[in-house]
């Protein structure tokens, strides 16, 4: 008989299996869970090696899936300027954000690129993006690039137009926009393909070394911090990224496992696009089809609530016409997995549309494709989805951070109350998940799992009481329910025999914890495969 290496007792583990059994002890073996049972049931698998730990009453949990994230980017943005507002920020208007950009280049050498992330223009006390000229006033011996909080959207000076070889008579690109002033001259802003096209690939590249240091030290300090034990990068851009985070594995820095998602423009073939084992898998490629709610580039079927730069019609647009993302869509879906970024309901109608035309022409079973966000998706919508083969993550959070906002601004009062449906969609059978879409908001999965009981704005308004899910409900929605989207749930998600023994250990069980407090909710210990990975300090 197979001796545990560890044995977990006097706990109170939530296994989140088939019937959310909760259990007083787990044995484990190598990286694998060996047994789930009393103390007693579990006695015959301790050895004389046995490590035999007292939990003392503490809840352990299966660790968290991250549903939909950006691991490479959260790590590249680690030395970039914070612009973010209340609350996860301290920017309330122009004067701060441009303040500390000044700040910056001071320290700055001449030259070099001033980098910053996390602006909201709708946080602002003006309600609005810089412009070029206010930037050019932050420095004009440093480039400038500005990070819009929704990634989709940016801003420069005139040095960085000028590093980029962009000027007033470059042509938008398809599915992008590079705005200008009413003389024509740059305004500043870049939004979409402008901004992913012609933008974002040419911004500095850090060394290999610089990134892998800094994949290793997020996956430490940001991920296993909060229990997320496999992270995601749902958009690899390039292949230097995949190789850069395979290579943090290689050399022994990854705290965390990894299920990654390369951009469907890049050859899945290509020997850079690797697994490694169960650490770092690849997973289904990525599409765009439109923009963000709260940049008006989302593409809704009705308008905007209040009107985009006095259009009364404006919906925002997609991200390639329809026959585009057909093809795109067609070809993805015969070659395996993917994921699809709809924020706006227009777009959910397109990317639906496209993937039953793919269906109807190479029929397909358990796709699990993912409809991506779908925070506007309506109940006709929600009705076609698992036939045509999507399952949805959605956007829970962007209630909390952004939820005012959309019920006074962008979409109206009953419209921001359905947003994010993930009781509707639970209801109809559809295996759901939520995600904190990090670095768009913080790693903060307990906060997912508040916004997904509560709905509760950052204002206090309950929006979309309907909506609300129950705790267990929730916590599957960060756990097993996200292993099995990516085909992934025979090994993780919950705590049974035989799966990996990837755990959490909480200050508090969520499921005796007042709705209200869930978000306090700490991590004590965070655990993949066996080994200790995250321990917080007890001061």
């Amino acid at each position: 008989m197979t001796c545990a290496d560890q044995l977990l007792y006097n706990a109170a583990i939530l296994t989140l299996d088939a019937r959310n059994s909760v259990a007083p002890a787990m044995a484990l073996a190598g990286e694998r869970i060996l047994a789930v049972g009393t103390r007693e049931e579990l006695e015959r698998f301790v050895g004389p090696e046995t490590r035999l730990r007292d939990m003392e009453g503490q809840t352990v949990m299966p660790g968290f899936c991250d549903a939909h994230g950006h691991i490479l980017l959260t790590a590249d943005m680690l030395d970039w300027e914070d612009l973010n507002s209340p609350p996860i920020g301290v920017c309330r208007s122009l004067d701060d954000c441009l303040a500390r950009l000044r700040e910056r280049a001071e320290r700055t050498p001449a030259g070099e690129w001033i980098l910053a992330y996390g602006f909201d223009d709708t946080l602002m006390a003006e309600k609005r993006f810089p412009t070029r000229e206010e930037l050019d006033a932050v420095s004009c011996g440093h480039p400038v690039f500005v990070q819009h909080i929704s990634i989709h959207f940016g801003v420069l000076n005139s040095a960085g137009f000028a590093a980029l070889g962009i000027d007033e008579h470059t042509p938008d690109p398809e599915g992008g926009i590079i705005r200008h002033h009413a003389d024509g001259s740059l305004h500043g802003v870049v939004e979409e393909c402008a901004l992913f096209d012609l933008v974002s690939p040419r911004l500095p590249v850090f060394s290999r070394e610089h990134k892998v240091r800094s994949i290793a030290r997020v996956s430490r300090e940001v991920y296993a911090a909060r229990g997320i034990t496999t992270a995601l990068d749902a958009g690899v851009l390039d292949y230097d990224g995949a190789e850069a985070l395979l290579e943090t594995f290689d050399r022994g820095l990854l705290a965390v496992r990894v299920h990654y998602n390369p951009y469907y423009y890049l050859d899945g073939d290509d020997p850079r696009l690797q697994s490694r084992g169960d650490r770092v898998r690849r997973g289904g490629v990525k599409i765009m089809s439109d923009g963000s709610i709260q940049g008006f580039t989302a593409y809704l079927s009705r308008p905007y609530h209040t009107p985009f730069r006095g259009d009364a019609d404006w919906r925002g647009y997609p991200a390639y016409p329809r026959e585009e993302l057909f093809a795109i869509i067609e070809a993805a879906h015969r070659k395996g997995q993917f994921l699809i970024h709809a924020n706006g309901d227009g777009a959910v109608d397109d990317a639906l549309d496209a993937l039953e035309a793919a269906q109807a022409k190479y029929p397909r079973t358990d796709c699990r494709h993912t409809l991506v966000h779908a925070q506007t998706i309506r109940d006709d919508q929600l009705d076609r989805l698992a036939a045509a083969g999507f399952t949805p993550t959605f956007f829970v959070p962007h209630t909390y951070y952004w939820g005012d906002r959309h019920h006074d601004i962008f979409l109206g009062p009953e419209r921001a109350a359905r947003m994010d449906p993930i009781r509707s969609a639970m209801d109809r059978g559809h295996v759901c998940t939520s995600h904190c879409d990090t670095p768009i908001t913080p790693v903060l999965p307990f906060l997912s799992i508040w916004a997904c009981v509560n709905r509760l704005t950052s204002g206090g308004r309950l929006l979309g009481g309907e909506e609300r899910i129950p705790v267990l409900d929730a916590l599957r929605a960060h756990t097993i329910n996200v292993a099995w989207q990516h085909f992934e749930e025979g090994e993780k998600g919950s705590l049974e025999p035989g799966k990996l023994a990837d755990f959490i250990v909480l200050s508090t069980d969520p499921l005796t914890c007042p709705p209200e407090k869930l978000r306090d909710i700490e991590v004590q210990e965070t655990v993949v495969g066996g080994e200790t990975v995250y321990l917080r300090r007890r001061d």
